[in-house]
């Protein structure tokens, strides 16, 4: 973007790519390291990496570490392990705290260019003057009143300054500039207008030596080239004081698009002291990190495809392993159907609004910034489990067992923090592998079936771990449950004669319950897994006709030749085996159990 005089008072910034001779886009995501990253960072960072991405571009990650006392190396970390988390991937890495000679250099500049002086005013004066503006209800603007010192005056408070420590602060000079409005041109706001004397001579070097938000953060963007700035719209009132500098540089200004901000169903701006803001919260919840993105990636901003014939976009990408979902919007009278000039055009074709994406890859495809609302975007977390539930039921068992390793084993020890009190208590909030130690049990092809089964009946990886660790690997009875004994002795002695003779488990040899607890302990160890999945995995083949039609033929039988209400029968089944009333389908619970543990936790309550 190049700035363009319209007359002599007036600044006009079109919108024009500022890209450099090679043609390349830069992008930057420049977060505070002041706390963790939130959930509106996550945000920022993925509308840059996306059109990074969609435009051959790059993405410069730049910690703003501008302030010294607030900033911390932990949340810097933080940031970039979140950032690997989400595998949001970056090109180029930069600290502000190791650019000062970069601010000094162009801080020079302007001073030989005349665009800067010395301000003397101590925080006690300045302090006064916004009071002063604050009972008079006017906005508070510098005076400018250093500007017009003379040398001498200039010298004695240079030395009063010196003897504490400290140097005079270093303002920008708006009357050299000599303009009276700057416009420029946003992409998601359109043009944008501030009057040049209520922005004041800005500070752009404190009396301590630091160097300002705004002029550390613009220097930046011109010295590493950015081309676009994609941020919060809360940043708007910084970007004429941006454009003045890069105007009193003589360097053509960064494109500017600020996103909407993220507000809670409550109609609240959401911020970091907000529960729900914090990443960890959604990782502890289970969230996917692609279900996470996805869902921002929709919030306050429309992507649109072309429908075909069936109206389900069917992507080459292979992420998911089923067809794309059709396009969902209960809000919109018209299914998410509207006008884009530009496709109409080429395709002829109507085009849909689309909310679920096989891959960021797929998301980038489609992503366009010029379709990000200006309107403030509702953040709802069952917008986002819906979503997740989706991510979950197209990922097929291997990828997602993978995801679940890779992103959640870390912190298993936290979503197994909320199991109830009927859990193995050996096993209790101890940071094991649940995935290896179900593969221990059932086999790589036993766990696949599980997962397979558990990613269509729950929303997020929690409860999938929860149901994985509570009814497949828990082999203990929870004390409250109270079972019909008769009806789960029937079941024993029938699925006992399911099979050959030789894997019966006779009814009086009762396991001690705590005989689990030490072998999930041998299993969270990972040398022992791979010594033992292959002999668990023919015990396994022992119940081939132990199926879904088996279970159901046994049930049948009991109800019929022993007059027992089905109902009852499916009941207490379900108490025996997971100790809840409701839940997934038992039949197809038992079928993946095997005999062999169905047997067990009946025998439990014998």
């Amino acid at each position: 973007m190049h700035n363009n005089i319209d007359n002599d008072n007036n600044i006009n910034s079109s919108v024009n790519n500022n890209i450099d001779n090679e043609g390349n886009i830069r992008v930057r995501f420049a977060p505070s390291p002041t706390g963790h990253l939130h959930i509106g960072g996550l945000r920022t960072a993925l509308f840059n990496y996306l059109f990074a991405k969609k435009n051959n571009g790059k993405l410069i990650l730049r910690i703003d570490d501008t302030d010294i006392a607030r900033s911390k190396k932990e949340y810097e970390d933080s940031i970039i392990s979140d950032m690997k988390w989400f595998d949001i991937k970056y090109d180029e890495f930069y600290r502000q705290s190791e650019r000062k000679d970069v601010y000094r250099k162009y801080l020079k500049i302007l001073e030989e260019k005349g665009y800067i002086y010395e301000c003397f005013c101590t925080e006690e004066e300045l302090l006064r003057s916004k009071e002063l503006s604050i009972n008079l209800k006017k906005p508070y603007i510098y005076n400018g009143r250093c500007l017009h010192l003379n040398n001498s005056e200039k010298e004695n408070l240079r030395k009063k300054l010196a003897d504490a420590g400290l140097s005079p602060s270093i303002r920008l000079n708006m009357l050299k500039l000599g303009l009276e409005q700057i416009e420029f041109e946003d992409i998601v706001h359109g043009r944008v207008a501030f009057h040049v004397k209520l922005l004041g001579d800005f500070v752009l070097k404190t009396s301590d030596n630091r160097f300002t938000y705004n002029f550390a953060s613009i220097i930046d963007d011109i010295d590493l080239g950015i081309s676009h700035i994609i941020r919060g719209e809360d940043h708007i009132s910084n970007t004429p004081r941006q454009i003045l500098l890069c105007k009193a540089l003589g360097k053509s200004n960064p494109v500017f698009a600020h996103i909407s901000l993220l507000y809670g169903k409550d109609g609240k701006l959401m911020s970091k002291r907000d529960f729900n803001a914090n990443l960890e919260y959604y990782k502890k919840e289970g969230y996917l990190p692609q279900a996470i993105l996805n869902y921002l990636a929709i919030t306050g901003n429309t992507f649109v495809v072309n429908n075909n014939s069936n109206g389900i976009y069917n992507s080459n990408n292979t992420d998911f392993n089923q067809t794309i979902l059709p396009i969902i919007d209960d809000n919109n009278e018209n299914n998410g159907i509207h006008n884009d000039e530009n496709l109409l055009d080429k395709d002829k074709d109507k085009v849909k609004d689309k909310e679920i994406f096989s891959s960021i890859n797929e998301m980038a495809q489609y992503f366009d910034i010029k379709r990000a609302k200006n309107s403030g975007a509702i953040f709802s977390e069952d917008k986002l489990k819906f979503v997740n539930e989706k991510w979950l039921q197209h990922l097929n068992a291997e990828t997602l067992i993978s995801i679940i390793k890779e992103k959640f084993m870390l912190t298993s020890h936290i979503l197994l923090s909320d199991i109830d009190s009927n859990t193995d208590s050996n096993n209790k909030n101890k940071n094991i592998d649940i995935m290896d130690c179900a593969e221990k049990e059932y086999g790589k092809e036993g766990l696949i079936l599980i997962i397979d089964f558990l990613k269509n009946e729950y929303k997020t990886v929690k409860e999938i771990i929860l149901e994985l660790n509570n009814v497949f690997l828990n082999k203990e009875n929870p004390d409250f449950i109270n079972c019909d004994k008769e009806i789960l002795q029937l079941l024993y002695i029938n699925f006992n004669e399911i099979g050959s003779s030789s894997n019966n488990i006779n009814i009086n040899t009762k396991k001690n319950g705590n005989e689990f607890c030490s072998e999930i302990d041998k299993y969270s160890d990972s040398r022992n897994v791979n010594n033992n999945i292959n002999n668990k995995e023919a015990i396994n083949k022992n119940f081939l006709d132990f199926n879904e039609t088996a279970v159901k033929n046994v049930i049948q039988k009991i109800s019929k030749e022993n007059k027992k209400n089905i109902k009852d029968i499916y009941e207490n089944f379900r108490m025996a085996l997971t100790g809840r009333t409701i839940g997934p389908s038992i039949i197809k619970i038992a079928s993946l159990l095997g005999k062999e543990r169905v047997l067990k936790k009946l025998n439990n309550y014998l």
